[in-house]
């Protein structure tokens, strides 16, 4: 898992599950890693019950904000992904990697814990740790809370770290922030 960047923790990648039409999804996951084990904590949506059909999953690692704001809040249009050994992976990641998954149902959230199967390092980037990009992220959770509980708390946090995106982030990542406000119809 180190040579994929996943250390104890929480990591943020993109998950890529398939339905049993083949249809290709991806959402951002944070991977838990503690005591050797990898676990992933994911609610009620079409990427848990693409497991939940089909137990199969791929963490891409990926370092574009943009990406994983489309891949929240939007669909990933089928021509961003490609299809490894018939599992989609996504074409700009820098690397994936293939699991088994066994997953524990709950009621609002079900606990998968991942099993690596195999993996590709496409590329190695030095990426030195960006505020701008880890605020991006972070306003990610908030949006995604924000669509399903309208709580206003939750664009209070995203306009804080909007603030660190300007300050802090490239044109990507302010980009990233831009749909992110139009994908959950705010600004």
């Amino acid at each position: 898992m180190e040579d994929f960047g996943i250390h104890e923790g929480i990591s943020e990648v993109i998950l890529t599950t398939i339905s049993p039409d083949g249809v290709p999804n991806a959402a951002p996951i944070g991977l838990h890693r503690k005591g050797g084990r990898l676990f992933a904590r994911i609610y009620n949506s079409k990427t848990l019950d693409n497991i939940m059909k089909k137990p199969v999953a791929a963490a891409n690692i990926v370092d574009d904000p943009v990406l994983f704001v489309q891949s929240a809040l939007s669909d990933i249009e089928p021509e961003r992904f490609e299809f490894t050994d018939g599992f989609p992976v996504l074409k700009d990641a820098m690397g994936w990697i293939l699991f088994d998954c066994k997953y524990k149902k709950g009621k609002d959230v079900s606990v998968v814990e991942l099993f690596p199967i195999k993996g590709k390092i496409i590329t190695r980037k030095l990426l030195p740790v960006n505020r701008g990009f880890n605020a991006v992220i972070e306003s990610l959770i908030h949006a995604t809370r924000y669509v399903v509980l309208k709580e206003q708390k939750y664009l209070k946090c995203i306009k804080y770290y909007n603030t660190i995106v300007n300050k802090c982030g490239g044109a990507r990542e302010k980009e990233a922030m831009r749909l992110l406000y139009e994908l959950i119809g705010s600004k």
